[in-house]
């Protein structure tokens, strides 16, 4: 699957205005067996500045654990972005066509008292009424470890008041 595929899929997903004010999003991380892990909410605060979208991601667990990192994302040119936060190994790459943005970083992964460098391959797709779906296949040393699936709504869309409760 190429970014391109996209092109002509909508609604079309401007990153920025998107994220820009506040969202929720709700995911589960299956490992590479299919068993279910760990499943989470992520409230996100996303505010513009001089060309940068910074998105504050407050996860809780259900198990009760909390995490933050904090997003800085710049547009580089047409359909592509650069990333960072603070457990990004380099710059992570992002590329948009249609309702459709492809991100490949590496990260350092908070696992138990350790941490394991790990690659992402994150696919995100609007859909309809706002609701964005988040596929990221996660890899260790080449092999797929687990999927992360998240799925997001704006609170002005229709179904966010559903979708809360």
């Amino acid at each position: 699957m190429k970014p391109q595929d996209f092109a002509h899929k909508e609604p079309v997903f401007d990153v920025f205005s998107y994220f820009q004010g506040h969202s929720r999003a709700w995911g589960i991380f299956e490992d590479r067996f299919g068993t279910l892990r760990r499943q989470f909410t992520v409230d996100i605060t996303g505010t513009v500045k001089d060309g940068v979208l910074t998105l504050r991601e407050d996860f809780v667990y259900d198990d009760g654990e909390k995490d933050q990192r904090v997003w800085k994302i710049r547009k580089t040119a047409d359909h592509e972005y650069d990333g960072t936060f603070d457990e990004i190994v380099g710059i992570a790459k992002g590329v948009q066509y249609g309702n459709a943005l492809h991100w490949n970083y590496d990260m350092d992964l908070k696992v138990g008292d350790g941490t394991w460098r790990v690659s992402f391959d994150d696919w995100m797709f609007l859909q309809p009424n706002g609701v964005l779906v988040n596929r990221a296949r996660v890899r260790k040393w080449g092999v797929e470890i687990g999927e992360i699936s998240l799925f997001f709504a704006k609170p002005t869309a229709p179904l966010f008041s559903q979708a809360a409760e």
